[in-house]
């Protein structure tokens, strides 16, 4: 299968879902990877996916031209994100190859991506992966966003988005989602916004296929007990990204300090790229540590006796969470997060609802060798049956096939060449 696999970010290790599908994918079809590139860093990530031997066709971006097509649509229905991310070099590049080869399928990725992209699916098989629902995002980041502005753009941006996706949803036919919340959300979406719902037989969730992220469980693997730093708890994610922001605050704020007036010793690790101020503050107390951007992430969870994600909100799956569980680190996670997973809280991991609840699982792991143990190789064991990027790249190939036997896109295209 030839396919043109086309994301609004260079897939790395960071940027994971993108990036095990195409390991997986290229071991059996012919994949080409169009990026557009507005960093040093994006740049860094491209050279190394082709340092791999993958094709990849970065689009060049200017950062400050993005802003612009952002603020021009503040008083327009266009969501901000959407204008942000709308090219018009990645959509006459992915044209051109259109033209020049002959692609099986196009895998379009994130809301980011299908906002340059959406008219080709009257033309060609198109596979969006939306991943989540961003609407569903900001729904939450409304209400529990870390500070006021982050809320103010949110509510600026829900009922935009919220009209996008669905209009977008209604165009295309063939979707993947991360988890089933997020699924729901967008048939109720497409529902919502589908005038002829009642009277046709389609289904509104026909076509929308949960497909959860994977883990590299060759390169997520676990160390043994003994090289655990005692009392240590770590929290890990891009902290430029406002619901980890948010909960990073929460989990020093509220939870933290229960811990501590039980085990003053104990000590807390923020993990990931860019923290605010508001984060680098709390390095302060030299209980806490805050890394920053780290090539690997890996040694700072390896060497945790416990990973808290008490999520305040969010949507999709966690990957922080399913790499911690691959390497052996007991997590205990909210309602939320553990509710897109089908890991048996006791058994796999722990799931807590409030404060004192991940203070107290977490003290009773940080006191219990054996049940550390216990979760450490229960949580692998669930992440190598249910999240193989191997089986999960079968389920997305399987729906490119669906995209691909459809006759919808050559009708579509039938009727723009007459109109």
């Amino acid at each position: 299968m030839r396919i043109l696999f086309v994301t609004p970010h260079p897939p790395s290790r960071i940027r994971v879902r993108s990036y095990g599908f195409l390991s997986h994918l290229r071991q059996a079809h012919e994949v080409t990877l169009v990026t557009p590139c507005v960093s040093a860093r994006e740049h860094a990530d491209v050279e190394h996916l082709r340092s791999q031997g993958y094709e990849v066709i970065s689009v060049e971006e200017s950062k400050r031209q993005a802003m612009l097509r952002s603020v021009r649509v503040l008083l327009s229905s266009t969501p901000l994100q959407v204008a942000y991310a709308r090219s018009v070099h990645l959509r006459q590049t992915v044209e051109r190859l259109c033209c020049e080869r002959s692609f099986d399928v196009i895998h379009v990725e994130h809301l980011r991506g299908i906002a340059s992209l959406e008219q080709l699916a009257s033309t060609h098989p198109l596979v969006w992966d939306a991943v989540d629902c961003i609407s569903l995002l900001f729904k939450h980041t409304m209400v529990a966003g870390p500070s006021l502005p982050v809320r103010a753009i949110a509510r600026l941006e829900y009922k935009r988005t919220h009209r996008y996706e669905s209009r977008v949803l209604n165009k295309l036919p063939y979707v993947a989602v991360t988890s089933q919340r997020d699924c729901e959300s967008l048939v109720d979406l497409k529902r919502l916004y589908q005038p002829d719902a009642q009277s046709s037989d389609e289904q509104p969730g026909q076509g929308i296929c949960v497909i959860p992220n994977g883990v590299d469980l060759e390169y997520f693997y676990p160390t043994p007990e003994d090289e655990r730093r005692p009392f240590n708890v770590v929290f890990s994610g891009k902290m430029s990204y406002h619901a980890n922001v948010a909960t990073a605050l929460y989990l020093h704020q509220h939870i933290m300090r229960l811990i501590w007036k039980v085990r003053p010793e104990a000590t807390l690790t923020i993990v990931g790229s860019s923290p605010p101020k508001a984060i680098q503050r709390l390095a302060v107390d030299p209980r806490v540590e805050v890394t920053g951007y780290v090539e690997d992430l890996r040694p700072y969870i390896r060497r945790a006796q416990v990973m808290l994600s008490p999520m305040v909100y969010s949507v999709g799956i966690q990957n922080k969470v399913l790499e911690a569980m691959a390497l052996g680190t007991p997590v205990v996670v909210a309602g939320q997060a553990a509710a897109s997973l089908e890991a048996e809280h006791g058994r796999e991991l722990f799931v807590a609802g409030s404060p004192q609840q991940f203070a107290d699982y977490a003290l009773q792991l940080m006191n219990d060798e054996q049940l550390r143990e216990q979760l450490s190789q229960h949580g692998r064991a669930y992440v190598e049956q249910h999240h193989n990027w191997g089986v999960l790249t079968e389920r997305l190939v399987d729906l490119y096939r669906k995209a691909i036997a459809s006759d919808t896109y050559a009708s579509d295209a039938l009727s723009h060449s007459r109109g």
